[in-house]
């Protein structure tokens, strides 16, 4: 049987979002299919940091406030909650504007950022995990993802939401423990298998592509998107961003455990097709890691490549307003990166999460790659590299 996602086109957040939201739910069943009176329904927003809604780094206000409004329709006690990456909890919600949604639906901020200790039976890495305490008092989560780049992760979309549910900087401190990006994958894939929503509704109207998920350049897809599944949302949405969903290690993770449905053609796309969803031109990130897959060499001097030839984060001095987010956030300590001391990140350092990147308010931090990086990706190298590992003939 296959999974439904419903597909909406939505050109402008300026539309009547309540009106468009009740018809991309109508196949679904509506709201109120998901919703009980008197239910505590936690909507899920993405809340990086405290950025305007126009950057298209959160998820756009008019979308959480739309969601709001149905749940109330249905008689759901409504709360908004995230635990953001960087900025005060009342810095993130004047910028992004989720505080006026707030205050004028008189809804209910969850503080994620409040720490419980949770234990799950059925995950690989997160049996016993702190994340926020709310959590446990909710009877329905609602996932409104944003889709985006993402310089680690590749995209960010409704499976990395879910991320949020882990407090304060221990998101960081997760980039410095599993070290990579697929045993982050699977950390964030077990708290969609843990703590589903019933419900996920991705703000694709206007999404991010290059430097995501803060750093990148808004760009209009034109489309919200629903679906009671996760992986399959996220398929739906990355194809139309012109992503490989085989280079995502979420979705990756997510074929190998099997958990969702990564197939597209096992998912029933309602209100549009793929081709009308698509971007041809959709600019993503570099795909750091590919070409090393393809060398004849021992896996210890893979990784010491890789350590190697990885982008290290720069800071433009001139943008910087050194407000040390970046020093802050770092998982590492001594922090890998720091403005008052050098305009690079430490190599001998940075894990090359790129937690910095995502913080910086003002996009002064780039990951231009290394020489090695560009002396690896040209074509003429990868072809070399692939015969001599066997893989195409000579």
């Amino acid at each position: 049987m296959s999974v439904q996602v419903s597909v909406r086109r939505v050109a402008s957040y300026d539309t009547d979002l309540t009106v468009e939201l009740r018809k991309l739910l109508a196949p679904l069943g509506g709201m109120r299919a998901f919703v009980n009176p008197g239910e505590k329904v936690l909507l899920k927003p993405n809340l990086l940091g405290p950025f305007a809604p126009e950057s298209a780094v959160t998820t756009h206000p008019a979308v959480v406030e739309a969601a709001a409004r149905l749940v109330l329709e249905a008689g759901g006690r409504c709360f908004v909650g995230d635990s953001s990456g960087c900025g005060s909890r009342d810095s993130v919600l004047r910028a992004t504007g989720i505080g006026e949604v707030i205050r004028r639906l008189r809804l209910e901020w969850a503080d994620l950022d409040t720490p419980a200790d949770y234990e799950f039976a059925n995950v690989r890495v997160a049996r016993k995990i702190r994340l926020g305490a709310p959590l446990a008092q909710m009877n329905k989560i609602i996932n409104l993802p944003k889709a985006k780049t993402h310089v680690q992760m590749v995209a960010t979309g409704a499976m990395k939401n879910l991320y949020g549910y882990l407090p304060g900087t221990s998101k960081s401190e997760y980039h410095y423990r599993l070290k990579t990006r697929e045993w982050l994958a699977e950390l964030q894939l077990d708290l969609a298998v843990a703590l589903p929503p019933v419900l996920n509704i991705m703000d694709a109207i206007t999404a991010m592509e290059g430097e995501g998920p803060s750093g990148g350049t808004p760009r209009q897809l034109g489309f919200l998107a629903a679906s009671v599944e996760t992986v399959a949302l996220d398929v739906v949405t990355f194809r139309a961003m012109n992503l490989d969903p085989e280079q995502i290690p979420l979705l990756a993770a997510a074929k190998r455990r099997p958990f969702g449905t990564t197939d597209p053609d096992a998912i029933e796309l309602i209100g549009a097709t793929p081709e009308e969803l698509r971007c041809p031109d959709f600019r993503p990130i570099r795909q750091l890691g590919s070409p090393l897959r393809l060398l004849p060499l021992p896996q210890s001097m893979l990784d010491f490549v890789q350590r190697r030839w990885k982008a290290v984060p720069h800071i433009d001095t001139e943008k910087c307003i050194r407000c040390m987010r970046c020093r802050d956030g770092c998982p590492v300590r001594p922090p890998a990166i720091d403005p008052e001391r050098a305009a690079v990140a430490d190599p001998a350092l940075c894990i090359k999460c790129y937690c910095c990147h995502e913080f910086c308010p003002v996009k002064a931090i780039s990951v231009n790659p290394t020489f090695l990086e560009r002396f690896l990706l040209t074509p003429r190298l990868r072809t070399l590299a692939a015969r001599l590992a066997g893989k195409i003939k000579a």
